[in-house]
């Protein structure tokens, strides 16, 4: 489904394909997840990794992609990575490589102590923001001065998913946003491509609530258009934010 002219979605996968970048987006992907749960003393079989390589192979299968773009929070926890992260971090890079030809990752918050990683795996890094041909990516946990040159500005963070309510029933899928900032840039929030991170409930939030201060303060976040996405399914775009409320 085409989100914007030259991005559309890919499949029911939490991921954007831009044509004239020759390039896959994704964001949040938080390696290391279970093992930050299994501290909390909540045990989950540690099926992440495995999770992501096998949605990232069939979308490269969908798409015919040069370079993946990690917008934000490749790992999980705050601090110095883990053994977990070290392992999982080196063992998705190595699988990547075998796909597309550059990896390039936007800092996020979680992406403490990674330089020495990315370092030995060839991963371009950048903070806080990505250009390339009028598109600025940026993770969104925090504002930023955006590039002149940008004219579509594509932010993460925020997890976002829609609750759907039937009756008694109510069911949580996530969701890409976009629309337009109030400088009149194409929007684009993406959905976390991790299957354990819960999302913020936008057609349930307050303004006020929302995590990035991005989409509280430079977007008109009720005129947002969400797509819900959910692997094995059609893309579905849902009515503006406000009409959802």
């Amino acid at each position: 489904m085409e989100v914007l002219k030259g991005i559309e979605t890919v499949d029911g996968f939490p991921a954007v394909f831009l044509e004239g970048l020759k390039a896959v987006a994704i964001a949040d992907l938080h390696l290391g997840y279970e093992l930050a749960l299994a501290e909390q003393g909540i045990f989950v079989p540690q099926t992440q990794l495995k999770e992501i390589k096998k949605d990232l192979n069939e979308i490269f299968k969908l798409v015919k992609a040069e370079k993946l773009i990690i917008v934000g929070d490749l790992k999980h926890e705050f601090g110095e990575v883990s053994k977990q992260e070290w392992r999982e971090v080196k063992d998705l890079i190595n699988f990547l490589w075998k796909k597309v030809k550059q990896i390039i990752l936007v800092r996020g918050n979680h992406d403490n102590y990674l330089l020495t990683i990315i370092s030995k795996l060839g991963i371009d890094l950048f903070d806080p923001y990505y250009l390339e041909k009028g598109v600025c990516f940026t993770h969104g946990h925090k504002k930023i001065e955006i590039p002149k040159e940008a004219k579509t500005l594509i932010i993460a963070h925020e997890h976002p998913s829609l609750v759907l309510k039937e009756g008694f029933d109510r069911v949580k899928v996530p969701c890409l946003l976009f629309g337009k900032t109030k400088s009149d840039l194409n929007f684009i929030c993406l959905p976390a491509f991790s299957s354990w991170a819960s999302g913020t409930d936008v057609n349930l939030v307050s303004k006020e609530d929302l995590l990035s201060p991005i989409l509280r303060e430079e977007v008109e976040f009720e005129d947002l258009i969400p797509i819900g996405l959910e692997k094995g399914l059609e893309p579905l775009k849902f009515p503006r934010l406000k009409e959802l409320a």
